[in-house]
This record gives structure tokens, sequence and C-alpha cells, in this order.
């Protein structure tokens, strides 16, 4: 099931870097694009500027003061609480993620041709003029270095970003494309020494790093090194790539093409349907280069930060208000355990700095995170109706939920995720106010509806808060209970909380006193639909009410929608058993949203008439909620029984339709494939002697691969 060979190449020729080539090992990026020269970026996830924001460090940016602010009315109030909470992310270029530039190529005679080919099974990029191979290059995976051989004399040199030392105007396609922005280093000095060439970039703070690239015959090394590598970064860097090519480029490309197989071979999917195929294992392609057990998670464009010489889109942060629980929703599912594992371990190592965040900003204990975060869990700022909402946390700690219950793993259950939750748990309950026997939030909002206005702040509990808050303390109950801890805390508070807001007619609304007034981008409001599964499609009442809700949705229609949200609303429809509209949001957003190379641009950009908007920042998390809604027609899983190809739409349903490897809850590994409606190969190998019930009928399974059709 390795998919059709014209499915395993992508080809390029531009000269626009979104529109380039993506190479990446978990450590560095690089995009390939260009043509006199051919440029080749260099980046790494934890390449960042973090001095902190001024505005964050104030005396007056804590949550009593954004209680009171919020709720006063008066016209200086707003204006302060603009200036401490909203206005702070765009207000200053740091802190930010950052960009290191790029290598440039020029070849000699002059390539007039120049194209490029990426071949995703081996993650190589083969560089031709006309029909002639000029480069390979790949990131590898083993020596952790960018790799470049050329069949063609060839000079090279740095571009090193602008906005590092001068002012740029923005073109990162959000905010005031005239406005000007630089982070005001001074100027990078290159060297070269013998076979070694570089550059060293100072910074404001001891922070400082460089592109360090080391030559040998036809073959160029290279990697970005930074202060935090080792005190000689530079020295360190040059070592690391003259053992890289000690070894050479023959056995790092067969070691670096031998992990890719396996990678690619954990798990598949095969519709028939050629752009969802391809959109797919493009997606998979790009979360094995970004995204590595040991390193950091993705932020938002993973290592792939603009090449534009401008700040990237939204700073390249983590946005745990979609971003990030979207990017790591789908790679249990799809087996891709020790690339994806890399987000809950992160979560983790940052958690004294969420219990500093929930202690300083919200005067709580336990463990609250900022929902647009550095790279080392503090605060960026933001619509405070998200960057500063409590409950988002309980969206990200889903992940050590999930985690558990992907891998049946006890241990990881007892020392990572009942702890977390447990640290959420006890945060969140210190922020209630009860009234009339209820538990209310302070401050409640449903991200990113009203955008940042006065009126984005809901009737307490929004629906989103109380999806996120029936969803913890129903969990931690459970858990309490199979670990021996009391459960009494959280089913009284459970107790204590309103069930989910419904209309009259059936549509699940935004609080208590409305439904989602216009098309919107974000479904947060439904969230107790999906991923939280608080209600399923079972019953006469709870069927009803999904009718309603996606009518509802139906009605508003999709103008002021983005690429996600074409993912999300088909993660809805799957649940609902609805495989046609499920297919063709899903189909949508692979012809309207994703570029050639699998980047997601997040706007209509070809301009199909999707939505109205039609620019494009990079960023990836949809691609991950694309290829969740995929699994979940595929094989769902939440009841605790398994329903396979629950949403197929009607055109797949007379072709051969199949998945390899998908895992399902439990740890168990499902291959199946069906044609004609008759499911013909079913196998599923389980960790461990058990019971499962799918479609309707109860298998015993040994420990091991079984075949039950």
């Amino acid at each position: 099931m390795r998919g059709d060979k014209q499915m395993q190449k992508i080809k390029a020729k531009t000269k626009q870097w979104d529109e380039g080539l993506p190479l990446g090992n978990g450590f560095i990026g690089s995009i390939v694009y260009g043509s006199s020269p051919l440029k080749i970026t260099v980046d790494r996830t934890d390449l960042w500027d973090l001095r902190p924001n001024e505005t964050t460090l104030e005396s007056g940016f804590n949550f009593e003061n954004l209680k009171r602010l919020a709720k006063s009315g008066k016209a200086e109030d707003r204006k302060e609480y603009c200036r401490l909470f909203d206005e702070i992310f765009m207000g200053k270029p740091y802190p930010s993620k950052i960009t290191a530039g790029r290598i440039e190529l020029k070849f000699s005679p002059a390539a007039e041709d120049i194209s490029y080919t990426l071949d995703i099974d081996t993650a190589t990029v083969s560089v031709y003029d006309g029909a002639e191979k000029i480069a390979d290059v790949f990131t590898d995976y083993i020596s952790l270095a960018g790799v470049i051989r050329v069949y063609r004399d060839c000079s090279y040199g740095f571009h090193i970003p602008k906005y590092l030392s001068e002012k740029t105007k923005n073109a990162s396609g959000i905010g005031n494309p005239e406005e000007e922005r630089s982070l005001g280093y001074p100027p990078a000095e290159i060297r070269a020494d013998g076979a070694y060439g570089w550059y060293e970039q100072k910074t404001h703070t001891k922070y400082c790093y460089g592109i360090v690239t080391y030559r040998k015959g036809n073959e160029i090394y290279y990697t970005l090194a930074s202060s935090n590598d080792d005190e000689n970064y530079v020295q360190a860097a040059k070592n690391r790539l003259k053992r890289a090519a000690e070894t050479g480029f023959e056995k790092l490309h067969e070691a670096h093409r031998k992990h890719w197989r396996a990678y690619n071979g954990k798990s598949a999917v095969k519709t028939g349907d050629k752009l969802i195929d391809e959109t797919y294992r493009k997606s998979w392609y790009l979360f094995g280069s970004c995204s590595r057990k040991g390193f950091y998670p993705m932020p938002l464009q993973g290592v792939w930060t603009a090449d534009n010489d401008c700040l990237p889109p939204w700073k390249g942060d983590y946005h745990h208000d979609t971003n990030t629980e979207l990017s790591y929703q789908s790679y249990l599912k799809a087996n891709r355990l020790e690339e994806g594992e890399v987000f809950v371990e992160y979560l983790w190592k940052l958690k004294p700095a969420y219990e500093k965040f929930a202690k300083e900003f919200f005067g709580v204990e336990g463990i609250l995170l900022p929902s647009c975060s550095t790279l080392d869990g503090k605060p960026m700022g933001g619509w405070a109706q998200y960057s500063l909402s409590p409950t988002m946390t309980i969206w990200a700690a889903q992940s050590f939920d999930e985690y558990y219950l992907y891998t049946g793993d006890e241990e990881f259950l007892k020392t990572r995720a009942y702890p977390f939750l447990r640290g959420v748990g006890k945060a969140i309950r210190a922020l209630l106010e009860e009234k009339d026997g209820k538990l209310y939030l302070p401050l409640s909002s449903s991200p990113e509806i009203f955008d940042d206005t006065e009126e984005a702040y809901l009737q307490p509990n929004s629906n989103f808060d109380l999806a996120l808050m029936r969803y913890l303390y129903k969990t931690l109950k459970e858990y309490a209970g199979i670990l021996g801890d009391n459960p009494a805390e959280y089913r009284e508070i459970l107790e204590k909380l309103d069930d989910i807001a419904v209309s009259r007619d059936g549509v699940v609304m935004l609080d208590k006193t409305r439904k989602l007034p216009e098309t919107h981008r974000h479904f947060s409001h439904l969230m107790c639909l999906y991923p939280l599964h608080l209600i399923d499609y079972d019953t006469e009442e709870h069927k009803n009410i999904y009718e309603r809700t996606i009518d509802d949705m139906e009605k508003l229609g999709t103008g002021l929608w983005v690429g996600f949200s074409f993912a999300m609303s088909a993660q809805i429809y799957a649940m609902a058993r609805n495989g046609n509209a499920a297919f063709e949001r899903l189909n949508q957003f692979c012809r309207g949203f994703v570029g050639e190379n699998g980047f997601h641009l997040n706007g209509d950009f070809r301009r199909f008439g999707y939505t109205q908007f039609h620019y494009r920042p990079f960023t990836l998390e949809a691609l991950f909620g694309f290829c969740d809604a995929l699994h979940e027609m595929l094989l769902q899983d939440h009841t605790g029984k398994i329903e396979l190809f629950a949403a197929l739409p009607e055109e797949w349903k007379n072709r051969e339709v199949s998945f390899k490897n998908l895992r399902s809850r439990g740890g168990l590994l499902v291959s199946a494939k069906t044609k004609n409606g008759v499911i013909t190969e079913l196998f599923v190998a389980a960790p461990k002697r058990c019971e499962i019930g799918i479609n309707g009928v109860t298998y015993s399974l040994n420990k091991g691969k079984n075949k039950l059709v």
C-alpha cells in the first residue's frame, strides 16, 4: 500500500518560497526554490528571539485586572485593556520565532531552466537544468546535517534576512503590509576558513547563531547552529559537519532513506481519490520532517519559517487555541507515535513554567498555559479572549488523555496524564465562582468568535468553556477511580456545571442566550460534538442535535472560513456519518487551500470562491485536521467499539478503499479493505488478549496479528 508512482514525487519550478520543496529532519528544515541563484533555506524550530514583551512584565498584566477592565464599559478602561492584553502581540517584533536566511547556489555554466523534484519516499530533492540533474539535496535524519551534492561547478553564499538589522515592510500575510519592522540586530559577520564558510549573527542578548557550511569536493554540508548548542557554537558545528563529510553522501543517504522507508511504512490510507490520497501522504511527509522525539514540537510553521525578509505570520508561535491541538490530533491514529509524542513531552517539560504562569497571572495553584506562547512557555499576548483563556489549557491537556487511550500505557496515565490533568483541574476550580449552586468562570469566551471586541465575552459559561470543563472533570473522575484516588471532588464539580446549551430547535449554541449569528472560521462552540465527544451520534435526540446544528452551519455558509474550517467541518460531518459532505469539505480544502508542495496556505488563494479570504500565510495545523477527518471517515472508535468505514461518500462505495495499521484505542492496529459495501479484508494486531466490538460483532483477539476477514 505504498501508493502509485505518480504520488511519490512533487515537482516544482518557482521563485516563491512557499511553493518551494520542503525538507526536514525534525531539527533543521530547508525549502528548495528559485532559479538563479538556487535558494536553499535553513531553519530550525528553536531559533527564537525570546526577549519578553515588556508589557507582560507590568504589574497590571494579570487576570484580576483583565476581569476588571473587560467588564468596566468605560472608554478609558477599554483603551487600557487593549494596551495591556490585545495590542501587545503585534506591538513589538519580539518575542518571536525568527529566520536564519538561506544558502544560494550559482552554477557555472549558469542554469537556464531550473526545476526540482521532491521524492517524498526518500525525502530528497533533485535539481535539474532542463533534463540534466545538477544537484541533490536532503536534510539527513541521522547526522542532522543538510547535504548538497552538485554535479556542475558552482559557488555559494548566504542571504541573511533584512529585518534582523534593518526595517522592512510586512509581507507575511497578516497585519498592515506597509508597516515596517526590524529586530534591530547588528549586521551579521560573514566569515570563511578553508573549506568552511559561515556567518555569525549577534542579537540584543548573549544569544547568537549562524549558518555554518563545509565543502568537500562536490559536496556541501550545512547546519544552523546557536549558542544554545555550545558556547563555541561555530566550532561545534564545524566538527559536526566534518564528521558528516567523513561518512560521506552515499552512506548518509542510504541510512536516511532507510529511516524514511520505515517511517512511511508505519501506516497507509488509500481511498482511490488521487487528490485526497496525495494530500494525505504529503501531510505525513511534512509531519515526519518537522516533528521528532527529543526535539521541539512544531509551532505554526514547523521548521519552515517564511523566507520573505519579514517576521513570520503570527510570529510563528505556539498557538494553543486550535493550532497545536490540530497539529497533534491525528498522529496517534496514524501510528506515528514516536514523532508525535514530542508534544506531550514538551508540555510536560514546561509544567513548571505553566505552574508559574498560573500563579503569577491567574493567582491560582495548578497548571495553566498562555495560549499564545513562546518556545519556553511564556505569554506573548494577543486577543485576550483566547490568548489568556484558562480553558485553552484543557484542550492542550487532552493530548495526554488521548496518548493514554491510544497506547494503553498505564504508567503514562499514572505519572503523566493524570498528574497533568489534575493540575489543570485544580487551577480551573480555583477560578470558578459559585452562584445559585452552579459554577461559572468570571470571564467566558468562544475563540475566535467576535474577534477582539467586547462582545467576545459571552454569558458564562460559553459552550466552549463548558464543554472543556465537563470533559476535564469527567475524565478526572474516571481516572481517579482507576488509580485509587477519590473521585468525589470531581463528581461534585460536574454536578455544579450546566449542561451544554442547545436551542429549542436542537442547535448547539454559543452560550445560553444566542446561536452563532454569522459564518465564522472557528467551530469552538461545537467542541461538545468534536473532539470531546460529549454528545455522540447515537440516540434520536443526539442525532437531531447533530442534524440541526449542521443545518445551521450550512445556512450560515463558508464565506468567512479559512483552511482549518473545512477540515474541522469535515470532522463533524464524519461524526454524523455524512460521508458525502465530509468528502466535499476535504476536497475543497485540498483544492483551495493546499499548495502543490503540501503547504496549507490558510486562504482560498486559488480563488475558487470557497471563502472571502484569499491571502496565503503558511501554517501546518489544518493538514492534520484533514488527516484526522479522513481517519474518522474510515475508522471510529470513541465509543469503545470500532466502526469501520462509518462515513464513506457514495462515489467511494463501488471502489476499493483500504487502510493499513491505523491505531485504535487500546493500542490495536487495524488494517481493512472494503469494496462494493463489503469488507474483504480485516486484520487486527493486539498488544494483549482482549475483546473488541467491530461493526456490531464482538471478536476475541489473541496477542499479535488476528485475521478476522
